[in-house]
């Protein structure tokens, strides 16, 4: 009789851990899933950014999540060079979503849109506690929770940036000085596609690569279908020649989509990730920065576009008058 009655409390109490372990949600370094974002709507001590455009957010949104009624990419980032924006800058706009230094911040985006993470702007400026939710929009509708639409309207609010490491954005200046040392402590990974690794695909003056970069592009870390992150395990395989003590230097184009890559390092382990924010946009636009298979862009059919795009609006123009 006592046995049983051991094993039923023992049965219930373990039912119990597990049930509060799955209200709590799953959470990753800054990865999380749709349970932990659910467990913290309501939160007075989390802000939820919809990072999507207005008309998607409207739509159908998690509930009490803000928007700025525009991509936050677009909010955050030059839309030309895709510089992230002055600390001031970013400081006020946080600050308009009810962001201050004591509440956590969750963003979230459609399934594998690297750009809602605005190259992960939110761990530079310290703010308290951030996390990107992993499978986006799509993997919290599809778990069931409940969505609203229109639109949350947030109560404004003062964040201060409290930068620890100044050294987690490198300058162009800095990747010149790395690219010259020749540090074997140093990677340089290029989360780009192959094509514009190797310059069969350019979208800046010279096409190519910073010298000694190696090419891990970032959908390498999530799945296809789901778009979330791959598991630990497939994660190590990834990165298995990249040594845990060397200093890691992630680059793109444009900076975000070094953005999954920095969430699997950081869960691998990886103590000391920086990202080069400048992205190759600037590196093969200057003329004193080395580049490795280095490409000229042919303008040639640009120049062609615009001239037949200019014949046929000469030609409208002419019926109409």
């Amino acid at each position: 009789m006592f046995k049983r009655a051991f094993v039923t409390a023992i049965y219930f109490i373990m039912l119990i851990y597990v049930s509060s372990v799955y209200a709590a949600g799953k959470r990753e370094g800054h990865v999380c899933d749709a349970d932990f974002v659910a467990g913290k709507v309501g939160n007075p001590d989390w802000v939820i950014l919809d990072g999507r455009g207005g008309d998607e957010y409207q739509a159908g949104h998690i509930p009490r999540a803000v928007n700025y009624g525009k991509p936050v990419v677009v909010t955050f980032k030059h839309p030309v060079d895709g510089r992230i924006v002055s600390v001031q800058e970013a400081e006020k706009l946080l600050g308009q979503i009810g962001l201050d230094n004591n509440k956590g911040l969750i963003i979230y985006g459609t399934k594998g849109d690297y750009h809602v993470t605005i190259e992960q702007l939110p761990i530079y400026l310290g703010v308290k506690e951030f996390c990107f939710l992993d499978g986006g929009y799509e993997a919290y509708e599809a778990s069931g929770k409940k969505v609203e639409t229109g639109k949350f309207n947030p109560t404004p609010d003062v964040f201060k940036a409290k930068i620890s490491n100044p050294e987690f954005y490198i300058t162009t200046e800095e990747m010149i000085g790395v690219v010259k040392n020749k540090n074997p402590k140093v990677t340089l990974i290029d989360v780009r596609s192959p094509k514009e690794y190797n310059a069969e695909e350019n979208t800046t003056l010279r096409g190519g690569r910073i010298p000694g970069a190696i090419n891990i592009p970032v959908d390498k870390n999530i799945d296809a279908k789901t778009g979330k992150m791959l598991s630990q395990e497939k994660l190590k395989e990834v990165y298995k020649n990249i040594p845990k003590d060397s200093r890691v230097i992630l680059y793109c184009h444009r900076g975000c989509r070094t953005a999954f890559t920095y969430y699997a390092l950081e869960n691998l382990g990886y103590k000391d990730v920086s990202i080069y924010e400048d992205g190759y946009i600037v590196w093969g636009a200057r003329n004193d920065t080395p580049v490795e298979n280095e490409h000229y862009t042919n303008m040639r059919p640009v120049v062609l576009t615009i001239e037949s795009l200019k014949k046929r609006l000469d030609e409208l123009e002419a019926k109409i008058k």
